[in-house]
């Protein structure tokens, strides 16, 4: 009988321990935790103005556009955002690490991306104003026609890490213009069988391209009033001030090189050291009938090797 009891004592103290440590609840809270490393950003799909050769505008700056792909599998907010990109567009013979240049080489910051929530891609473009004496690549009178133009795109996250990639090459093609400083020549008033004497009309040509320029002249209509007219050569042209006619050439309707005239390309728009001036005279034949006579001239810009 004894031993029966303390049997029964034991069993159920067993069951008391067993209950303590595996039922003291029925649901229990694991923690879980974990470190997102950086992953660096890649940068692909650089192409430079659509894929199209570049072609400038006189005395002005032309928008042409880089577009690239970003990929960061950290979002691409972690380069648009958080990090930076930075495009350059250069002439290949100064390398993309080329410092900033009207010329050569053409750096930007800036960037306009779809980069939208948690997403990793994004398309980016960045526009560029390349002025109009950029160095050409393509053609004779361009002094880097081995050459082309590039562009590279570096982008850096918000850890530091960094990828680039660069686009393929495209031609930047030459311009020969000229502005002129008047789009009018006005001799006044002349008495028939009289003539400008010393006094003499200027036209400014400044170069608005990216060659050398020589310069081009001719009559495209005489001056005339009615069933009146002035005869071409009346109206004669120079490099350097004269007293009607001295040493002046007469305007033709032949299209005519104009003797000793070169204006360099320019490498920047300090206009006034890239510009020449022509200088102009005209005698009115006695007997012409009184009346407001015009005309047109051309001017036309030539590069000459």
């Amino acid at each position: 009988m004894v031993l029966l009891i303390v049997g029964s004592i034991f069993l159920i103290s067993a069951f008391a321990i067993v209950q303590t440590v595996f039922g003291a609840s029925s649901t229990v809270n694991v923690s879980s935790s974990v470190t997102v490393g950086n992953a660096a950003p890649t940068v692909s799909n650089v192409v430079l103005n659509g894929g199209s050769t570049i072609v400038l505008t006189p005395n002005a700056t032309t928008a042409i556009t880089v577009s690239f792909r970003i990929n960061d599998p950290n979002g691409c907010e972690d380069v648009i955002v958080n990090g930076n990109t930075t495009s350059t567009v250069f002439r290949s013979g100064v390398g993309s690490a080329c410092s900033a240049s009207n010329l050569s080489c053409y750096i930007i910051s800036t960037t306009t991306s779809n980069c939208s929530g948690n997403a990793s891609t994004t398309d980016a473009t960045t526009t560029f104003g390349i002025y109009y004496f950029a160095d050409s690549t393509n053609g004779a009178s361009s002094s880097y026609d081995a050459q082309d133009w590039v562009a590279h795109v570096a982008a850096r996250d918000a850890t530091g890490a960094t990828s680039s990639a660069t686009s393929t090459h495209r031609e930047l093609n030459v311009l020969t213009a000229i502005e002129l400083s008047t789009t009018s020549i006005s001799y006044g008033s002349i008495s028939a069988g009289s003539d400008t004497g010393s006094t003499n009309q200027s036209v400014t040509s400044t170069n608005a391209g990216n060659s050398s320029t020589t310069l081009r002249l001719h009559a495209s209509s005489t001056l005339a009033s009615g069933a009146n007219s002035i005869a071409t050569s009346s109206q004669r042209y120079s490099t350097s001030s004269f007293t009607y006619a001295g040493t002046s050439t007469a305007l033709t309707d032949t299209v005519t090189t104009v003797s000793g005239f070169l204006i360099t390309s320019p490498t920047s728009t300090a206009s006034s050291s890239y510009s020449r001036a022509t200088l102009w005279g005209l005698a009115v034949p006695g007997g012409t009938p009184t009346g407001t006579y015009t005309g047109s001239t051309i001017f036309t810009a030539l590069w000459q090797q």
